[in-house]
């Protein structure tokens, strides 16, 4: 017998019935790289199943993660995490920005700290997303409170959610710059109406008050964030001048 390297028990077979960690791990090469992409980049289980799930069934996919079924997809802070650096890149290559409010400034001069972060939310906007989920979270445990949902499960809705959204907009950036036309701004309607279906499906699909809730709590995180952004930019200031 053998004693696990993970947790010190002692191997009957070519697991352990502990921890499950293997006698032999595999050894880290060409093929185990292979491997290790193929499994995030299928239709059975990874990247793509979750986004496909996420397309078609949202409340039911991220409920079945909360309920323990999270052997299929990608955990939710990592999905979020993959989708605003393909979003970041695209970015890079395509040059576009999701604008949700725009401030005039006067050419020559120094941009105020408001302006520097509101420009930060719109290049950065999936990293933003992270923050701005956070808050939308918040709206949504108001708006369901009579839901036994805590407000991590909910965060964990954001995550999913979040991350198709900012595919989405990846999607239409990269359209918009090819065919210049300002596709990015129909984009917003549908990721609102994604959202609010997917928030909605999650607490209950049968009830159209669930739908506007989500749409509500979508809106009002997202406002809440320029809000904040406000206070900070403005706090700044005063404080620099």
């Amino acid at each position: 017998m053998d004693n696990c390297k993970n947790c010190n028990s002692e191997i009957v077979g070519k697991f352990c019935s502990d921890c499950g960690f293997p006698k032999e791990p595999k050894r880290i090469d060409r093929h185990y790289i292979i491997d290790e992409i193929s499994s995030v980049l299928n239709f059975d289980k990874g990247l793509f199943y979750t986004i496909r799930e996420l397309l078609i069934r949202p409340g039911d996919t991220v409920k079945n993660f909360i309920d323990g079924d999270r052997g299929r997809i990608v955990k939710p802070i990592i999905f979020l995490i993959i989708c605003s650096l393909i979003y970041t890149v695209g970015q890079q290559f395509f040059n576009y920005k999701t604008e949700f409010i725009t401030l005039d400034v006067p050419e020559g001069g120094n941009k105020p700290i408001v302006v520097v972060l509101y420009d930060w939310f719109s290049q950065n906007f999936g990293y933003a997303n992270i923050l701005m989920s956070i808050f939308i979270a918040i709206w949504i445990k108001i708006f369901f409170r009579k839901y036994n949902y805590n407000f991590y499960e909910i965060y964990i809705l954001l995550c999913f959610t979040m991350g198709v959204t900012v595919l989405m907009y990846t999607l239409l950036g990269i359209i918009e710059s090819i065919i210049k036309l300002p596709v990015l701004d129909i984009g917003k309607l549908i990721v609102f109406i994604y959202s609010s279906w997917a928030i909605g499906q999650f607490f209950d699909r049968k009830k159209k008050m669930s739908y506007l809730k989500g749409f509500f709590s979508y809106v009002l995180g997202l406002l809440t964030s320029l809000m904040i952004l406000s206070v900070v930019g403005s706090g700044l200031q005063i404080l620099l001048n």
